[in-house]
């Protein structure tokens, strides 16, 4: 584990897209898994600027989706779309989400067939060489939320915390989605190298907890102290 402290989100963003780049120039055809929602932000913004970098070549993997929401424009994929795939000019046959572009998984029954379609696929391409991941408020990864237990370690269908349910990213929708779903621990620690970010209002306290280095279902970004290969970058 290497953590890194940083002075700012800008100084995060600029220092998580130069570890990215560097990776990304020794390996053009890595598989990437890339984190949705504001964490990551300004370091995409930075890859997709950045001067002769191949990212054309890359294979994404969706790390998590919604299931039962109205709007495209607020689905993961919508967001990956916009900010990784179609500014770095990934093709679309390199890039696998959940459910087909422009769709929605509207049901739970829809998404654990996607679960189990995107871990046979995850197992049949190998582990991710780059996994991006942010850590919720509830120290949540993804979507998989505290708990009691651990939760199956595959790709799954989760039952959403309330704090997951009230994210900007869906405040719009008139009914917050109660599931979602997403990789799971197997995947996560397979990864060749994690980059981690932590940043944002209301986490302290969960990032505070995280450092404790106590491994339980209860803060689920706990489980990275497994991992032999975490870049950890925070402004908190």
């Amino acid at each position: 584990m290497t953590i890194n402290q940083c002075k700012n989100y800008q100084e995060l963003s600029k220092t998580a897209a130069d570890w990215f780049i560097q990776r990304i120039r020794k390996n053009p055809l890595s598989k990437v898994s890339v984190a949705t929602g504001n964490s990551a932000l300004g370091m995409y913004g930075h890859i997709t600027k950045a001067q002769n970098l191949n990212t054309k070549s890359l294979s994404l993997f969706q790390l998590d989706e919604w299931v039962g929401i109205s709007d495209y424009d607020h689905s993961c994929a919508g967001y990956i779309e916009k900010e990784v795939r179609i500014p770095w000019g990934i093709a679309a046959e390199r890039t696998h989400y959940f459910a087909p572009v422009l769709t929605l998984l509207d049901s739970k029954m829809e998404a654990a067939e996607a679960a189990s379609s995107m871990q046979k696929e995850l197992d049949k391409q190998g582990p991710l060489d780059i996994l991006i991941l942010g850590m919720g408020k509830n120290g949540h990864l993804g979507f998989i939320e505290p708990a009691e237990n651990w939760p199956p370690d595959v790709c799954y269908v989760s039952k959403l915390a309330t704090s997951t349910r009230n994210h900007k990213m869906i405040s719009s929708e008139k009914i917050p989605p109660e599931f979602g779903v997403t990789m799971g621990t197997r995947a996560i620690l397979e990864a060749k190298e994690i980059l981690f970010i932590v940043t944002g209002t209301g986490k302290k306290a969960a990032y505070a907890e995280w450092l404790k280095k106590a491994i339980t279902p209860k803060l689920p970004a706990s489980i990275l102290w497994k991992h032999p290969r975490v870049y950890l970058l925070t402004d908190l």
